[in-house]
């Protein structure tokens, strides 16, 4: 097994520090497809079988984590050449009648369950016996792997875009991008790692100078720049659990946008909306709504977009979500305020000075992170709401169609609640994982985040009669909005 090896990176080791029993640092997809009308009755089992006959497994698939030893300080990432597919495809089957609740009990109970560290960090999870003749993948991989932007073009690779193609390629067997391949070179990543340096020594002043400004013109500005450790503890930012929560809302795409143009802001804008006023209904019925705001941290992705490499390319803003606000139309105007001041700051840096300013604003967070003792103080925001554009045309996989994209985050000590989204072929889906114990009826939280659209909608399209929530897409067969 021993015959290739790479050094852990600090970006992927401050991910892998922050494992534990509670706090296991995966990040998942879950895929419904719709069974061929042809389908034969050992459809699936052939496809169980075809996926764990692959030959040829690549990086970072083939990686197993190697930690420190006493003639090898230093972490790594060994490459094995037989890795055990039967253990990494897995073949489930949810009981009658298999809807919405079964299904997501089974997401919420593997999502709770930690990655074999012996072996490399990813599960493929095939799921049958979903009503309406369809089926679910839930693949999930450690973070410090993948991020949420490369693990849905991982996905979309091993898809195809059409309904006749019945060969496919599994994600962990695809073309190694030149990048991966590169990153195994020695005098490369010594390379990289000098300029890297040289860069950050550059750029610190820069980056200093911008953070100086940004803090003096937020306390002249009527819209100030929000700055992580402002926001005040909430339920969400305790301690949490080993056991998770999930569930979904799927909306058409369209409808969303639409919004977004008769309300003049962006369509992220209007996914913290929506956010913001399923938080204030959810926090207000647990008798827990803060007098102060929420404050949402919101990863931005730094890579340019035909990157098909793998690892994490991630930096924050911070927004201002009003929950304090009870109008939706004054909500949506300091929304709106807080993310434009935010890209402003951003664009006057570049990516270097980007990660520099994320790295020195949340040092404080992910030191506590490492040491395992976030969680009891002020947290650096209150909830993760991330929006990771998807596919817009319609994928398949062997002749099976994908109805539905959802994400299914991870959570942490004092971020209790995640709340992610991906686009695709036109319809919109959120993810909202949480702690088991720290959110109660997470399932409440979904069904209010469509009655907040409904609630924008009738202030901004008031001639317009909203769709049931959760029900907006058009695709021919129903929608799966899972609860757990």
């Amino acid at each position: 097994m021993n015959l290739q090896s790479k050094r852990v990176d600090l970006s992927e080791l401050s991910w892998l520090a922050m494992e534990t029993r509670d706090r296991p640092m995966h990040v998942a997809t879950l895929l419904v497809f719709s069974l061929p009308k042809d389908a034969a009755p050992d459809y699936l089992n052939t496809l169980v079988a075809s996926l764990r006959d692959s030959t040829e497994v690549v990086a970072p698939f083939n990686q197993i984590y190697a930690p420190p030893r006493m003639f090898s300080p230093m972490p790594s990432w060994v490459r094995t050449y037989d890795p055990d597919l039967e253990y990494h495809v897995r073949h489930l089957a949810l009981p009658s009648p298999g809807g919405e609740r079964e299904l997501g009990m089974l997401i919420a109970r593997l999502h709770s369950n930690k990655l074999d560290f012996k072996r490399p960090l990813w599960e493929y999870h095939l799921i049958e016996g979903l009503e309406g003749g369809r089926f679910a993948i839930y693949f999930k991989m450690h973070h410090s792997l993948v991020d949420g932007v490369a693990g849905v073009r991982m996905l979309q690779r091993s898809l195809s875009k059409s309904v006749e193609e019945q060969r496919f390629t599994p994600l962990w067997s695809g073309p190694v991008p030149r990048e991966i391949i590169d990153a195994n070179h020695s005098k490369q990543r010594l390379r990289r790692a000098l300029s890297g340096a040289r860069r950050s020594l550059i750029s610190f002043n820069h980056v200093r100078r911008e953070l100086t400004s940004a803090v003096r013109a937020g306390l002249r500005a009527h819209d100030p720049l929000v700055m992580p450790f402002q926001a005040n503890k909430t339920i969400f930012n305790g301690r949490i659990g080993s056991q998770r929560r999930f569930a979904t809302q799927q909306y058409d795409l369209a409808r969303l946008k639409r919004l977004a143009k008769a309300a003049g802001c962006t369509l992220n804008d209007i996914v913290l909306a929506i956010s913001a006023g399923a938080l204030r209904q959810f926090l207000k019925d647990q008798n827990a709504l803060p007098g102060q705001p929420l404050i949402a941290g919101i990863p931005v992705s730094l890579r340019p977009a035909d990157d098909q490499t793998a690892g994490s390319a991630v930096s924050y803003i911070m927004a201002n979500l009003a929950t304090h606000v009870a109008d939706p139309v004054r909500r949506l105007e300091v929304i709106c305020a807080s993310t434009r001041r935010a890209k402003e700051v951003m664009k006057r840096m570049s990516r270097d000075e980007i990660e520099n300013f994320t790295a020195l604003t949340l040092a404080p967070a992910l030191i506590a992170s490492m040491l395992n003792v976030d969680g009891y103080s002020r947290p650096a925001f209150n909830v993760n709401i991330s929006n990771v554009p998807g596919p817009s045309e319609r994928l398949y996989m062997r002749g099976s169609r994908l109805e539905a994209m959802y994400p299914v985050s991870g959570v942490t000590h004092g971020q209790a609640l995640n709340i992610t989204c991906y686009s695709y072929a036109g319809t919109f889906g959120f993810g909202f994982a949480g702690c088991r114990d720290s959110v109660p009826s997470l399932q409440r939280l979904a069904v209010s985040a469509g009655k907040a659209l409904e609630e924008l909608e009738a202030t901004f399209l008031p001639e317009q009669k909203a769709p049931p929530s959760g029900d907006g897409s058009k695709s021919e067969r129903p929608n799966v909005r899972v609860v757990a």
